[in-house]
């Protein structure tokens, strides 16, 4: 078990990751929008992905009042351009596996929309943010979210190194944010780290010219200000929720959980076969289910580039009978 130290408006965490489990998933990580787990997790973290390197950021956020068109003929090798949940379509990628459809934020999306009562005014009024700075983080937080978080390069390849692809991915953060999320990077991985959803899920997933997931549901939960861990830098906090159809044959997913077994359980095809039959019954319909959520937090002045993130989430099969991957975070009252 790897121990960060975290940081929110409300309590601190330890985080425990690598934990595999047969069993239904959690309740709170199967809402689309229900409360999290990760309801106050921030740890020291942040980055995107793309075939070699990461993916640059999106080069101008929409205005909430004027939302961009939605994307058409991105991706020229899909079938459609979506949208796919909250998604639609930013670029075709090309890698060794194949094409996929990166995805971004749909702006029109019911995810995309800014509800002011889920901000909470006394602790922007505390920390000097406005709530017209707290819509500008929900965007620039989801459309990270999206491109990044759930959707980089890294999310079914681990030909690149961690250390390699954070570098890559700096224009996301703040030189400073950058700078103290490296070190969470080299250590734990983008991962474990909190950075990103990567190297759980089969490899490769999907490549028919469309996205690797085929429906992506984001939204935001709460809007904080609080201080950093340095107790010192005021913060703008986006609190998100996610949940992310990945398809997958029955065979990937058999291959990824053997793969990904951290020595809580000994498993085999055999010991999986009798636990999770429906993964041998030849339909390749069961897929894999992301649900959790990410932290992302802003520094004042700038709410393009992130100071801080963190996330929290379990890899299920699509009929939650196994738990095939999860970071969580537990309550250590000491670091309240």
């Amino acid at each position: 078990m790897k121990t960060f130290r975290h940081l929110t408006g409300d309590n601190a965490y330890q985080q425990n990751s690598g934990v595999l489990r047969v069993g239904a998933p959690r309740a709170q990580y199967r809402a689309a929008a229900g409360a999290l787990l990760v309801s106050a997790v921030l740890v020291l973290t942040g980055c995107a992905g793309a075939a070699p390197a990461a993916e640059a950021p999106s080069s101008a956020a929409p205005s909430p009042a004027t939302p961009a068109p939605t994307a058409v003929g991105a991706c020229p090798e899909s079938d459609g351009q979506g949208p796919w949940g909250d998604v639609i379509a930013k670029e075709q990628v090309t890698n060794a596996a194949g094409s996929y459809c990166h995805t971004t934020l749909d702006p029109a999306s019911a995810g995309a929309r800014f509800d002011p009562a889920v901000v909470d005014l006394d602790s922007l009024a505390t920390y000097g943010f406005t709530i017209e700075e707290a819509e500008a983080a929900q965007r620039a937080a989801l459309i990270y979210v999206t491109e990044a978080g759930l959707d980089s390069a890294l999310l079914d390849d681990s030909a690149i190194a961690d250390a390699t692809w954070f570098e890559n991915a700096s224009p996301w953060f703040t030189p400073a944010g950058h700078t103290a999320l490296a070190p969470q990077v080299a250590s734990f991985g983008l991962s474990e780290a909190g950075v990103i959803v990567s190297q759980s899920l089969p490899s490769p997933l999907t490549r028919d010219g469309g996205p690797r997931a085929t429906n992506t549901v984001v939204g935001v939960d709460k809007i904080f200000g609080t201080l950093s861990v340095d107790q010192q830098t005021p913060l703008l906090v986006v609190r998100t929720n996610v949940t992310v159809d990945y398809a997958a044959t029955d065979a990937a997913i058999v291959e990824a959980a053997i793969r990904d077994e951290r020595g809580t359980t000994s498993l085999s095809e055999d010991s999986l076969r009798a636990s999770t039959p429906t993964l041998f019954d030849g339909s390749d319909d069961e897929g894999l289910v992301l649900a959790g959520g990410f932290l992302v937090g802003f520094a004042t002045g700038d709410l393009t580039a992130i100071e801080h993130i963190s996330a929290a989430w379990t890899l299920s099969t699509g009929d939650g009978a196994l738990q095939i991957d999860a970071i969580e975070p537990e309550l250590d009252p000491s670091l309240r």
